[in-house]
Parts: structure tokens; C-alpha cells; sequence
């Protein structure tokens, strides 16, 4: 009798379990610039970590292209609001994720994927991480590491017209989140993207606000030892003081915050607007500070 206990309490132990593991929340990833979300040595890797964490979640990793050739050029030469319009509609059509999902970004894909809960949220985000991400923008083009270096000279070669030209803007992705503290009002006036995600404008989309508020949290990752993203405190949502490029305003001296234009200032009120640190360099994090840091905000099931 005891026997026949024993074999029932193992039984729904691990019935408990596997459906525990089918009940976690999915995490879509999107890579930075000059990565590719099909190279299993980079994106893949990172994908590989998060499945042995959480033993059978869905994972997914954004890529536009089919090869990681053309996703690595499309993150550096394709108009950012084409790319989120397409991931808004690859993501409505993976059926793995109408529940909704857990978001990470790295790099620039942190503000990318911040356009996705604005501007889409169908299916909704549930915890939107970003590391390293440039929410207020950069002021110089990050350091290239892509894998073909030719895609550095072009971009190079595309900053020397005008980041703020119209085919810079609609070429350039970098450009795209650009913002010169020493011509504040152009950048407002010509900035495709971040201008229009940051709501800086004078007229304000309240739907922004909305959706961003309607994450469980936001979680922002800073790399204190960042040599790439200039400035680094871009990736807290701080930025220079206008007309000068020595002194930052952290995120609670900013216009964004104190006037409250996408919801961060209410999300940091309500406690769900999280700072994380790690002590490298741009995106060098270990196994180990990601386990710790960001796999709790991925541990979530599905109601």
C-alpha cells in the first residue's frame, strides 16, 4: 500500500511539474546591431541558456531575413518602422505567444522591442527587459562589431552626409535613434524613429503611454563599464543637458520623466520601473549574472 503511495505521489509530482513547464510565460529575444537572432554562436546561445533554465518554455528569436547575413545588414540599413511593422505581424502569427509573452532586448533592440509594446502589444508584453538598450539615443555611432566590416565603413560613410538628411534617416538604423544634444530641435523635427517612440513631440500619443503602462514591469540594464553606447547612461534613460555634451541628466531630471510623456516616471512610482547593473562592457555579461538577474523576470507562467 505504501509502495502504490509513493508511485502515485511520483506521478503527480511530475505531472505537476510538466505542466508547470508548459505553463511558462514565452520570451521573444531581439539582437543588437550586427548580430543576427539566426547565428547559433551569439543569439542562439543565449536562446540555449534560457531553455535550460526554464525546461520547456518557448522561446523565440527575432530575425528578419532568412539568412544571418541579411538579418545583420537589416539591422544596420532597414528603416526601423519597417522592421517593427514586420515583427508585429510576425509576432500576432506565431501562435506560441497569444497569450503573450516575456520581452528581451539587447542593445538596440531594447528601445526596438519599447516600439513594440507602444505601437502594437498584440500579443502583449508581460516583462519588458532591456539591456543596454539606447532609450535616449547616442550621440556617436556605437563601435562596429558586425560581421562584415564593410557594413561599418557604410555606415561610417552614411554619418558624414547628415545623420538628420532624410535618406541618413530612412536608411540608417543607428541614425534613426540618434539625437544630437547640440541641435535638440532637429532631432525633435527629423527623427523617424526614437523622436516619435519618446513622444517628444508636441503633440502626445496617449496610446503610447497606455501600453507601456501596461507591462508588469520594465526592467532597464546598464553596463557600467559601457565604452560603446555613447552616452551610457542613455540605456537608464538618461541624457545630456541640451546644447552641451559634458553634463547628463539622469532619467529623473529629464523632460520624459518629470513630464511623464511614455509612463516611466508612473511605472517608477508604482515600483515596477527596475534598474539592473552589470560591471562589463556592452552586452559582456556571464551565464551566471543573467541567471541571477534576468531569469527571474523570465520565471512566469501564464494564468
Amino acid at each position: 500500500m505504501k509502495i502504490l503511495f509513493f508511485i502515485i505521489l511520483i506521478i503527480n509530482c511530475y505531472l505537476i511539474q510538466n505542466s508547470n513547464s508548459e505553463n511558462i510565460r514565452p520570451v521573444v529575444l531581439w539582437h543588437g546591431l550586427g548580430d543576427s537572432g539566426l547565428d547559433p554562436l551569439t543569439m542562439g546561445k543565449l536562446k540555449e541558456l534560457i531553455e535550460n533554465q526554464l525546461p520547456g518554455v518557448y522561446v523565440k528569436n527575432i530575425a528578419i531575413g532568412d539568412s544571418i547575413a541579411e538579418d545583420s545588414f537589416n539591422s544596420f540599413f532597414k528603416n526601423v518602422n519597417e522592421q517593427l511593422e514586420i515583427v508585429c505581424k510576425m509576432l500576432k502569427e506565431d501562435t506560441n505567444l497569444t497569450s503573450g509573452f516575456n520581452a528581451v532586448g539587447l542593445s538596440q533592440g531594447g528601445q526596438f522591442l519599447r516600439g513594440y509594446v507602444e505601437r502594437c502589444n498584440d500579443p502583449p508584453v508581460y516583462n519588458l527587459i532591456s539591456l543596454g538598450g539606447q532609450h535616449q539615443g547616442v550621440s556617436s555611432l556605437p563601435r562596429c562589431t558586425a560581421l562584415n566590416s564593410t557594413l561599418c565603413k557604410i555606415a561610417d560613410d552614411l554619418v558624414e552626409l547628415g545623420v538628420y538628411e532624410k535618406y541618413v534617416q530612412n536608411t540608417l538604423v543607428p541614425g534613426e535613434y540618434w539625437q544630437d544634444p547640440f541641435n535638440y530641435d532637429e532631432y525633435v523635427e527629423k527623427s523617424v524613429f526614437l523622436a516619435d517612440i519618446n513622444n517628444v513631440r508636441s503633440e502626445k500619443n496617449q496610446t503610447y503611454k497606455d501600453n507601456l503602462l501596461s507591462v508588469n514591469n520594465f526592467i532597464l540594464g546598464e553596463f557600467l563599464a559601457d565604452t560603446i553606447v555613447v552616452p551610457r547612461e542613455s540605456e537608464l534613460f538618461g541624457y545630456y543637458q541640451p546644447g552641451q555634451d559634458n553634463i547628463i541628466l539622469p532619467m529623473e531630471k529629464t523632460d520624459l520623466y518629470i513630464e511623464d510623456w511614455i509612463g516611466i516616471q508612473q511605472l517608477d512610482n508604482e515600483g515596477r520601473l527596475i534598474k539592473i547593473s552589470c560591471p562589463g562592457n556592452h552586452l559582456q555579461f556571464t551565464d551566471q549574472w543573467f541567471n541571477q538577474n534576468v531569469i527571474p523576470y523570465l520565471n512566469n507562467q501564464i494564468n
